[in-house]
């Protein structure tokens, strides 16, 4: 379960979609433009961990 300040999976997946909309209108400025891609790294980074604690636990459900 999500803890209360976190952003669940499914709405850091539609905020990256935001982000590559926009960073592929090319319209934002540079400074615009660098922030929403560290936004968006952060936001794979945390989308990854996610899904590779997903696998680890179907892994041991697997295993079981």
């Amino acid at each position: 379960m999500a803890k209360k300040n976190e952003i669940s999976f499914e709405d850091q997946i539609k905020r990256l979609e935001y982000i590559v909309s926009v960073l592929d209108q090319g319209n934002a400025s540079l400074n615009d433009m660098m922030s929403l891609y560290e936004e968006g790294m952060t936001l794979i980074i945390a989308c990854k961990k996610t899904l590779d604690e997903a696998e680890q636990k179907l892994t041991v459900l697997g295993a079981s």
